[in-house]
């Protein structure tokens, strides 16, 4: 098969990226992006973002507060469409300090040793 002009051998090898851990999870999520909210639950979370399955259509690159009503307690954070794949979509977190991502790192934990026993 022939390159396209301008295209290098290494541009053609796929890249790999790291990707963090997934837990299996099943609880409520919302997402508020623009006077709108978005009901859905959450079919895994990694201490970087949630996937799940929502009420609406996502946008990718749609910003928004991102609210996780676990049994354990309520989490809120800004979060980013990052990709929508059929009736999921995956939201990164957007950590405004560094508190924001120690508190999501605690919540996630906590999950994790619950599902764990």
């Amino acid at each position: 098969r022939e390159k396209p002009k301008g295209m290098s051998e290494m541009d053609s090898i796929r890249k790999f990226e790291y990707r963090r851990s997934r837990m299996k999870t099943g609880f409520d999520v919302d997402f508020v992006s623009d006077g709108e909210t978005f009901h859905g639950i959450c079919g895994d979370v990694s201490d970087a973002g949630i996937r799940a399955e929502f009420s609406g259509f996502l946008d990718v690159g749609r910003s928004g507060l991102l609210i996780l009503h676990h049994p354990i307690g309520v989490l809120k954070l800004e979060a980013q469409v990052a990709y929508t794949e059929k009736q999921w979509a995956g939201l990164v977190f957007l950590f405004k300090t560094p508190a924001d991502c120690d508190m999501a790192i605690q919540f996630i934990a906590a999950i994790s040793s619950i599902a764990a026993v």
